[in-house]
């Protein structure tokens, strides 16, 4: 009996262990696929932390202009999931989850991208990529 005892301390032991680091994996968000990309542009421009968006108080703050094909952080200050989408043909759009960062490439073509929030349409702004 002390024997089947043990055994099952030990498998229950395991298996929490198991439990815990599974849900400790992951703890960064990751966007989707297509939703953003952290491999660098052909031209080779890609820059991880080079510029940052924040989501805050349901308003984005954006950097006066980013690099064509940059990696940009964008980081949410509030509890709400947000969204960093393209209005038009911008080509990025990355889920945000409340408290989270996502990364999402800059367009490699120079402009002003306009962009909004998918689940909050009138937060809106504009990424400039020079």
């Amino acid at each position: 009996m002390k024997r089947i005892n043990r055994s099952l301390t030990l498998v229950t032991a395991v298996s929490l262990v198991a439990i815990t680091g599974c849900a400790g994996q992951g703890g960064d968000y990751s966007a989707p696929p297509g939703a953003g990309s952290a491999a660098p542009s052909a031209n080779g421009s890609a820059q991880a932390g080079a510029a940052v968006i924040t989501v805050k108080d349901f308003k984005y703050e954006v950097p006066g202009s980013v690099k064509p094909g940059s990696m940009v952080t964008v980081t949410n200050a509030d509890s709400a999931p947000h969204t960093v989408t393209a209005k038009d043909e911008g080509g990025f759009d990355v889920e945000v989850p409340g408290g989270g960062t996502a990364i999402v490439q800059a367009p490699d073509a120079p402009g002003e991208y306009e962009i909004i929030c998918t689940f909050h349409p009138q937060m809106t702004g504009r990424l400039v990529v020079k």
